[in-house]
């Protein structure tokens, strides 16, 4: 699946079209079977990526952070589509 690169200021620009970390934060929801699975299983990947803060915590706070993490999510999401080979991948 693609999405397109995550910069820093996309955590402080508001428009029509979501931006492609809440594009990849939507697709790990659905993936992970929507409502709170779905939701426990987006923060699972994120800490996977490299994001270690909490739920509480915007990624507006840690601009660069937040864009290496969903930057490396969004390179195993080109060669997989799978929730265990999401995961894997990241852990390796």
């Amino acid at each position: 699946m693609h999405f397109d690169e995550v910069k820093p200021e996309d955590f402080a620009i508001f428009s029509r079209v979501p931006p492609p970390h809440l594009q990849m934060e939507q697709f790990l929801m659905q993936l992970g079977g929507g409502g709170t699975e779905g939701t426990h299983f987006k923060k699972k990947v994120l800490l996977a990526a490299g994001w270690s803060h909490t739920g509480v915590v915007s990624y507006g706070k840690y601009p660069q952070e937040a864009c290496k993490a969903f930057n490396r999510l969004r390179e195993v999401l080109t060669r997989h589509q799978d929730s265990d080979t999401i995961l894997a991948a990241l852990t390796q």
